[in-house]
């Protein structure tokens, strides 16, 4: 089963592609699918690992509700998982 989806990029990555990915990150990605949506919050690996790493020195934990993890934090990239993920009638988000 694949669900049908609307993904609505937050204003501030226009024109900020580059800089989003080289910053490893991406927040208030707003995903619908039916009468359910979602925030994301992308990450790449290595922002992912930096952010956790200092998370953990400075709190003791690190805590992220609705976090999507992308090898890089690009339109393509995104896309790809929000597909993946779509064929699982976003499982993994519920």
């Amino acid at each position: 089963m694949s669900a049908d989806y609307e993904v609505e990029y937050p204003a501030s990555l226009d024109g900020y592609e580059l800089e989003t990915e080289a910053k490893g990150y991406l927040v208030d990605l707003v995903v619908r699918s039916g009468p359910r949506r979602w925030n994301l919050t992308v990450y790449d690996p290595t922002r992912l690992s930096q952010e956790v790493a200092d998370e953990l020195r400075i709190s003791g934990y690190f805590a992220l509700p609705n976090l999507l993890v992308v090898p890089e934090v690009t339109r393509d990239a995104i896309a790809t998982a929000l597909n993946a993920l779509a064929a699982t009638d976003f499982a993994d988000l519920d």
